[in-house]
């Protein structure tokens, strides 16, 4: 198997089966025709997500499905990790608005890095949140700016993986809910693996379901617990992080391939 693809599943009865429809056209694309696999990771849904859950297992053969007591999405990514069988692994939430350029550059570039990051503020050009939510993911990056010297615009949503050595560090990580993949991705970054950034658009599908405060409020809490966490973490070599511009993922293939040979005849 190739590629595993996570996705937490809870109370998605409204998008799930048109979301999963979609991206397995890509991924078929993309990856090729048996070579990649859903896991499905259902946690705490009141509506009828399993039942949309078992038809794609149905249709899927190769889908994995976990099933989860208790709502969190943090839990719901670590144990979807922990069950990959791809080479690869790419976390996916179903509101996500699919964006073709940036997965198939992670795919030709997925042997260069160990983890890349799917951003949606890393080009605010692209970025469709409105001015409330822009401003309040600020203000959560500067936390982490400060409180973690992360140099990244985001340490949330898509993320493209080698399976094996963030399968580690997932069972080394303590956090859950919201900040899991916030320390997954420090603890990457501090592990010396080598770490791209990748800007992304991004648009809602739907309304966010928690209140903004209760949220915030959340977010601010865990971070502090983060950050005695991560007390014990120290940097292991050289910091390798990289972030690419939109042009890089947009450009041709073959363009793509010449592109730093004719940059540096250029200098």
């Amino acid at each position: 198997m190739q590629l595993s693809v996570v996705l937490p599943v809870r109370n998605e009865e409204g998008i799930l089966q048109e979301a999963c429809d979609a991206f397995a056209a890509e991924f078929d694309r993309v990856v090729g025709h048996g070579a990649w696999q859903f896991v499905l990771v259902e946690n705490g849904s009141s509506d009828t997500s399993p039942d949309i859950i078992y038809r794609i297992c149905q249709a899927l053969p190769d889908t994995i499905n976990l099933t989860l007591p208790n709502p969190d999405y943090g839990n719901a990514l670590r144990e979807g990790l922990l069950a990959a069988e791809g080479v690869w692994s790419m976390i996916l939430n179903v509101d996500h608005l699919w964006d073709a350029p940036f997965f198939e550059w992670c795919w030709r570039h997925r042997d260069e890095y160990d983890l890349i990051l799917g951003s949606k503020r890393a080009d605010p050009t692209i970025n469709r949140q409105d001015s409330y939510r822009r401003i309040l993911s600020a203000g959560l990056n500067g936390l982490l700016n400060y409180q973690f010297d992360f140099m990244g615009a985001d340490s949330h949503g898509m993320k493209v993986m080698k399976t094996e050595p963030l399968r580690e560090i997932a069972r080394q990580c303590v956090m859950r809910r919201g900040q899991f993949d916030t320390e997954l991705t420090i603890r990457a970054m501090r592990s010396g693996l080598w770490v791209a950034e990748a800007p992304i658009p991004y648009e809602e599908k739907r309304k966010p379901r928690n209140l903004m405060v209760k949220k915030i409020s959340q977010n601010v809490i865990d971070l502090f617990r983060l950050r005695r966490v991560l007390q014990a973490v120290p940097y292991e070599g050289h910091f390798r992080y990289r972030r690419v511009c939109r042009e890089d993922l947009t450009m041709p293939s073959e363009l793509a391939e010449s592109w730093p040979l004719r940059a540096r005849s250029a200098g």
